[in-house]
């Protein structure tokens, strides 16, 4: 036997000296001697065979008798010595109930600590483990119940023997013990509990003292967090997560980086912005090399527009400037006019928002904001100019093509345009460019043939002062559709489109 076996023995030996005389155990020889303390333990096989003749059925013999029989206290220390002696759930079971009626909170908390690292859940019968789950009731309240079940959790067949008694656990009891358990296992990758489970296992682990939670694993605090930021959780709640969760999370990982910006998400969209400040510069200072924190904090710190962060310098003669949406942190564009045009931007961002088609942007919202009325949009690419066209003849074809191609569905949809300036259209570059028109300024509601004509001479007038190298550079087939040559707009368009193909 080690040394450790050896004292771990003799106080099994003075507790079975002590209470020789209610326990009523025979002994040979061999194992008296032992007992009395006239012999050393040395040989493993003739501890166990002594210790295992404290079974169940011995300690409820002996707790029948005087003094265990009335003297809490005595029951008690007889039961604490037994506990220590066999793993018999029975027996743990006892003893933790008796200490609900006698001991401290601290006490109690100790000893359950202690017997649940004996029980072999594998072998725990469901009306055990019932009890067990009520006896921790009864003994734990509040953060303190909260760590005895993370406690219990760590242990996998506690987890097994939990789903397989799931069926046949009391209401209240489920309500106690579901939620943490739903939270506890979302950390390694378990989905199964709903989202109102996994929502009340956050608000009751959220009870939890601010030193407790950051002692927490970070394969718990993961999806405790990420729960939190889920819709739904009240706001006193999210500035917890924030203020207590998140900074436990080591500071470089991804997982810091990740949650840290989605709960500045949720700050932004509720207008809290020194909250969500105060997270992107958290990310910032520990990770300075990522830049999506940086260009967030770059749009709540400069110019403001209602919810919008501004560019300072214009992006287009057509004024067409990127914004950013704060509080659905998205990239944009805005257009500005003085306050009294804001009925004027109103009817065109109402046409826009009518439109719905491919190639057109999305019109994202429209208002006011002291003297300046705005309109926001959103769609790929940067503002088209004459400096920016593409010089190749064949993505200029292409571009213009798809230009024409737009103005055809708008003018289907009865919208016109006065004029098809390159400005109106937002460009992505590539071998196949893309086009989308993102500024109606000045479009008006009228009937689809009208509009055909309206777009049709704007589209002339584009072909005949054309971007990049001039007319002289376009197709003959072109420069005749762009002299009055085709019959509608649908023929230039599709003069247009064979052109960009032959090129």
């Amino acid at each position: 036997m080690s040394p450790a076996e050896v004292a771990e023995m003799r106080r099994h030996l003075e507790f079975l000296r002590a209470h020789r005389p209610v326990l009523r155990l025979t002994f040979n020889a061999a194992e008296d001697l032992l007992v009395n303390g006239q012999r050393e333990p040395s040989d493993r096989g003739v501890c166990r065979h002594l210790l295992a003749k404290l079974d169940r059925a011995a300690v409820e013999s002996a707790l029948a008798r005087e003094p265990a029989r009335s003297d809490a206290e005595a029951r008690a220390r007889l039961l604490a010595g037994a506990v220590r002696l066999t793993g018999d759930v029975g027996v743990l079971l006892m003893y933790l109930e008796t200490l609900t009626q006698l001991r401290t909170r601290a006490e109690q908390a100790q000893a359950f600590a202690e017997a649940v690292r004996r029980i072999d859940f594998a072998a725990l019968s469901t009306a055990r483990l019932i009890r067990l789950l009520q006896v921790m009731l009864e003994i734990f309240e509040g953060p303190a119940r909260v760590q005895a079940l993370l406690g219990l959790l760590e242990n996998e067949a506690f987890g097994r023997a939990w789903d397989a008694a799931a069926a046949q656990v009391p209401p209240e009891l489920a309500a106690a013990v579901a939620p943490v358990c739903a939270v506890a296992r979302a950390g390694h990758g378990e989905t199964r509990a709903p989202a109102a489970t996994l929502r009340a296992g956050l608000e009751v682990m959220l009870s939890l003292p601010d030193g407790e939670l950051r002692t927490l694993a970070p394969a718990l605090l993961v999806p405790l967090v990420e729960t939190a930021l889920e819709p739904g959780l009240a706001r006193p709640a999210l500035e917890r997560v924030a203020g207590v969760l998140l900074p436990a999370l080591p500071g470089q990982g991804r997982d810091f980086s990740r949650l840290a910006l989605r709960a500045a998400a949720r700050f932004l969209a509720l207008h809290d912005d020194k909250r969500a400040e105060a997270l992107l510069e958290a990310v910032v200072k520990q990770q300075p090399g990522f830049r999506l924190p940086a260009r967030w904090l770059e749009a709540l710190r400069g110019p403001r527009l209602a919810r919008l962060g501004t560019a300072s310098v214009p992006g287009g003669t057509r004024g067409l400037r990127p914004a950013f949406l704060l509080d659905r942190q998205r990239e944009a564009w805005v257009r500005t006019a003085e306050a009294s045009a804001a009925p004027r931007l109103a009817a065109e961002a109402a046409l826009q928002a009518l439109l719905r088609l491919p190639g057109v942007a999305w019109q994202v919202l429209h208002g006011v904001d002291g003297a300046t009325a705005f309109v926001v949009v959103a769609g790929p690419g940067q503002p088209w100019s004459a400096g920016t066209a593409p010089v190749d003849p064949a993505a200029r074809l292409a571009l213009l093509a798809g230009c024409a191609r737009i103005l055809l569905c708008v003018a289907r949809e009865g919208v016109g345009l006065p004029d098809a300036a390159l400005e109106r259209f937002l460009v992505v570059p590539g071998a196949v460019p893309a086009v989308t028109l993102a500024d109606l300024d000045g479009a008006t509601r009228m009937d689809p043939a009208a509009a055909a004509t309206a777009n049709r001479g704007a589209l002339e007038a584009l072909l005949k002062d054309p971007p990049g190298r001039g007319r002289a550079a376009w197709p003959e087939s072109v420069r005749v559709a762009a002299s009055g040559g085709a019959a509608d707009l649908a023929g230039l368009v599709e003069v247009l489109d064979r052109a960009a193909l032959e090129a």
